[in-house]
């Protein structure tokens, strides 16, 4: 337990740090967002649910990304940083979609009955935003990330669908 609170401690500074270096650039709306989809451990399919707390920009988004799935014996907890910057933003200037790329990093727990791991993730995202309103956006992702420290997940798939709404 002490290394998870060790972890969100870094990715909280990681992400106080990233929201500051953009303050200046932006201005910085915060969000919080709910998350389903699926994911693929390896050989092992799972529905997912999440939630998210972020902020973002015109051109950044950071989040902490909490997320859930569990497969047969199989439970799977994450906490995860995503950072994102939108692409083509000028070509997408009118419009209500906006498509981004970005990094991932963070830490899972897999547990199957009696056995329980522990390891880091990191890899990267790709996705499309669609703005409903200066309140709501819908946005479909996907996220690839590799595992370290994992003794039975090597690589990790998320296709998610999440419903941010933006306060500030």
């Amino acid at each position: 337990m002490k290394n998870y609170i060790k972890n969100l401690l870094i990715i909280t500074l990681l992400t106080g740090v990233l929201n500051a270096y953009s303050d200046g650039i932006d201005n910085i709306y915060s969000f919080i967002g709910v998350q389903g989809g699926y994911s693929k451990y390896d050989n092992i399919d799972a529905p997912t649910i999440g939630f998210t707390y972020g902020k973002q920009n015109s051109e950044w988004r950071t989040a902490i990304n909490y997320n859930y799935a569990n497969s047969s014996n199989n439970s799977f907890h994450s906490l995860i940083l995503q950072v994102d910057r939108g692409i083509l933003t000028e070509l997408f200037k009118e419009y209500p979609f906006k498509p981004y790329i970005g990094f991932s990093l963070g830490a899972m727990q897999h547990t199957k009955g009696s056995f329980d791991d522990r390891g880091y993730l990191f890899g990267g995202n790709i996705g499309i935003n669609y703005v409903l309103n200066n309140s709501i956006d819908i946005d479909l992702g996907y996220r690839y990330m590799d595992t370290s420290k994992l003794k039975k997940i090597s690589d990790r798939g998320d296709l998610m669908l999440s419903l941010h709404y933006y306060f500030e």
